[in-house]
C-alpha cells in the first residue's frame, strides 16, 4: 500500500500550492535500504579486490582458466553494484503531496456519503516536479488520487465503482492503482487511483518450428508492469532445438523478473548479458528484442542485442528500427542502446525473429519492408499469419530456421 512519509521540515517547507514533498519512505525505512545498498556496495568492492595468484603459469589451459574466473568476478562485483544503485534509488524516492481546495473537498465528501462512502481524508500525489503532471521514465504518471474510504452499513464496494465515481466528480477518468485496495468495507481502506492510459493495444504471436525439430529456439513475452507499460521482448537462442529454446528462455525468465522487481529494462538488460556471459563462455549466445510501450505518451523504446530489425507501419509508411549489436553472452559488457519512436492511433509494430528475416530478404534486400509497406492487413493477428506464410513460402514450403512473428496494434482511447 502506497503511504507518504512527511518530514517535520518538508512539511514547514510547504509552499503557496499547498504541496508538501516528502519520501516514499520513513526514517528507519530509508536507513534499512541504505544499509542494503552500502552492503552489496562493500560485497562488490570485496570481490574486486580478491587478491590474484601470482604464480607463473605454463599451462594454457590454466592461464585461460583463471583469466576465466577474475572476468566472472568482475561480472560479479558489475551485477552487485547495479543492485546497490538500485536500493539507493528506492531510497530516494521522493513524492509531492498537496490537499484539495477546501471547497471542492468539502464537495468530495458531500458528494461520495450519498452514494454510502465516508471519507476521512484525500490527497493529491504527484511524482513529478511540484504542482506537474508529468510522466516519470518507467511510464508511470506523475499524478495519482489517494483516499481513505470506508463503506456504510454492511455493504461493499468495489475500488472499480469507486474510481468511477471520481472520474465522474473530477471530470477525468480514473482507473485503481495497483497500490490499491480492491474494495471498499466497513473499515476504513487506503484507495490509489491514475489517469487511464490514453492507448491500448492489441497484439498477436505467429510461430513455425524448425522442420527437424520437436520445439522452437525462439521464446517471447508480453506483459504489463504497470497500468501505463506494456513490455514486448522477443529471444532467439543460437541454433535450433531444447537447447536453444533453453537460453532463450533464460533470458525471457531473466528479464521478466528484473522488470517486475523493479529495475529498468537498461540494467536488467546489462545485468542478464554479464550472467548469460559469465555462465556460457560465450558459447550459448542469444538475440533479445525489447519494446516497452508507454501508454500514457504514446512512446515506444527498443533495446537490442543482435536481434533482427523491427517495424512499426503507419497506413504505407514503414519506418525500421535496426541496431548493429552483438547477441547477449558475447562480451561481459555490452551498453544497450534505446531507440524512442513516437507512436500514432493505429500504429502496427513489428517484431520478427532471425528465420523470418533471412527467409524473406534472401529474394531482396528490403523485400520485408516493402512486404509491410503495401499490405493493407490492419489486424495484427493477420498480419503476423501473413508474413510467416510469405517466409515459408519464400523457402519453397521449407522452415529451415525457427520463425516467429509478434505484431502489436497501438490504439488511441476514444474521449468520453
Amino acid at each position: 500500500m502506497l503511504k507518504v512519509r512527511t518530514s517535520r521540515a518538508s512539511k514547514e517547507a510547504e509552499n503557496k500550492a499547498g504541496v508538501v514533498e516528502g519520501y516514499l519512505f520513513n526514517g528507519y525505512s530509508k536507513r534499512k535500504l541504505y544499509c542494503l545498498s552500502e552492503t552489496y556496495e562493500e560485497l562488490a568492492r570485496l570481490y574486486r579486490d580478491i587478491p590474484q595468484a601470482e604464480k607463473i603459469c605454463a599451462d594454457r589451459r590454466d592461464m585461460l582458466y583463471r583469466q576465466q574466473i577474475r572476468e566472472t568476478k568482475e561480472v560479479f562485483a558489475n551485477h552487485l553494484d547495479e543492485i546497490s544503485s538500485a536500493f539507493a534509488d528506492v531510497a530516494d524516492t521522493v513524492v509531492h503531496v498537496s490537499m484539495p481546495v477546501e471547497h471542492k473537498r468539502k464537495a468530495l465528501i458531500h458528494f461520495l456519503k450519498r452514494q454510502g462512502i465516508v471519507v476521512r481524508e484525500l490527497i493529491y500525489i504527484e511524482g513529478g516536479a511540484p504542482g506537474s503532471c508529468e510522466v516519470s521514465k518507467d511510464g508511470r504518471c506523475g499524478n495519482k488520487i489517494s483516499i481513505e474510504a470506508r463503506a456504510v452499513g454492511r455493504h461493499t464496494i468495489s475500488a472499480s465503482v469507486l474510481g468511477e465515481l471520481l472520474s465522474a466528480f473530477f471530470d477525468r477518468k480514473l482507473v485503481p492503482s495497483g497500490e490499491s485496495a480492491l474494495a471498499v468495507g466497513r473499515g476504513y481502506n487506503t484507495f490509489i487511483f491514475e489517469d487511464e492510459p490514453r492507448y491500448t493495444v492489441l497484439s498477436a504471436i505467429s510461430r513455425a518450428v524448425r522442420e527437424d525439430e520437436k520445439v522452437s529456439g525462439d521464446n517471447f513475452s508480453l506483459e504489463e508492469y504497470n497500468q501505463s507499460q506494456i513490455i514486448m521482448m522477443l529471444a532467439d537462442g543460437m541454433g535450433s532445438g531444447e537447447q536453444a529454446c533453453r537460453d532463450s528462455q533464460a533470458v525471457i525468465e531473466f528479464m521478466e523478473r528484473f522488470l517486475e522487481a523493479g529495475f529498468r529494462k537498461e540494467k536488467a538488460f546489462t545485468m542478464v548479458n554479464g550472467a548469460i556471459a559469465a555462465q556460457n563462455g560465450c558459447c550459448n549466445l542469444t538475440t533479445l528484442d525489447v519494446c516497452a510501450i508507454n501508454l500514457l505518451t504514446g512512446e515506444a523504446e527498443f533495446v537490442k542485442a543482435g536481434a533482427a530489425a523491427s517495424y512499426i507501419k503507419r497506413g504505407n509508411w514503414v519506418d525500421e528500427v535496426s541496431a548493429d549489436t552483438l547477441p547477449l553472452g558475447s562480451m561481459d559488457e555490452l551498453s544497450p542502446i534505446t531507440q524512442s519512436v513516437k507512436l500514432s492511433d493505429a500504429d502496427m509494430l513489428i517484431m520478427v525473429s532471425d528465420g523470418i528475416s533471412d527467409a524473406i530478404e534472401s529474394e531482396a534486400d528490403g523485400r520485408l519492408r516493402d512486404l509491410i509497406a503495401r499490405s493493407q492487413i490492419l489486424n495484427p493477428k493477420e498480419m503476423a499469419d501473413y508474413l510467416l506464410r510469405y517466409a515459408i513460402n519464400s523457402q519453397g514450403g521449407r522452415i529451415r530456421d525457427d520463425m516467429t512473428v509478434l505484431t502489436c496494434c497501438v490504439k488511441r482511447r476514444t474521449e468520453a
